[in-house]
């Protein structure tokens, strides 16, 4: 059974991949208020970070609107936390920012990694099951689409998502959002 969910999962994954990646992508565009989703979307992830004793803290502009796919969004904002929380160390440090920058909306997670990030494999971390670190895939599980995916929903409101490690030994998703 538990395989059969796994598999599930990974099946409704690339149909959700390869209908992002289609030419005009069914996003149901409405204006709903990203800081309050950005708030709702992180505070089901602090309990957890709190349970793996690792801090996780916020710094989310108020009153910040957008028009999109909220559901999407949402997603998006799921697989970026469920992802620094996974690979983040006992003890580790995360953070979710958002903030109007200009003409756009810099959305950004920060997290602490157990091992050290290879700046020349970061453009990678967003290429269909790519797995940065071989030996822990069993223990993390998942099958590398979620950051796939995440650059399939920033492309289909046309915006632009990037990694980087500023020391080594973190890792800082940032994806600008036009307004």
């Amino acid at each position: 059974r538990h395989q059969t969910e796994r598999l599930t999962g990974l099946t409704n994954d690339l149909i959700y991949l390869s209908r992002m990646e289609e030419e005009q992508p069914k996003l149901q565009l409405i204006d709903f208020p990203l800081s309050d989703v950005a708030e709702e979307m992180a505070q089901s992830f602090q309990a957890l970070a709190k349970s793996q004793e690792k801090s996780f803290t916020l710094s989310i502009q108020p009153m910040l609107s957008f028009t999109g796919d909220e559901k999407a969004i949402r997603q998006l904002l799921s697989i970026l936390l469920d992802n620094a929380l996974k690979y983040s160390p006992a003890g580790g440090k995360l953070e979710l920012r958002l903030q109007k920058q200009g003409r756009n909306l810099l959305l950004t997670v920060f997290n602490t990694t157990s091992q050290p990030a290879e700046r020349d494999k970061l453009p990678h971390l967003f290429d269909r099951f790519y797995r940065s670190d071989q030996s822990r895939n069993s223990q993390t599980g998942g099958y590398g689409l979620g950051l796939s995916i995440a650059r399939s929903i920033v492309q289909a409101h046309k915006g632009k998502i990037r990694a980087e490690s500023p020391d080594g030994n973190s890792l800082l998703v940032i994806i600008s959002l036009p307004v």
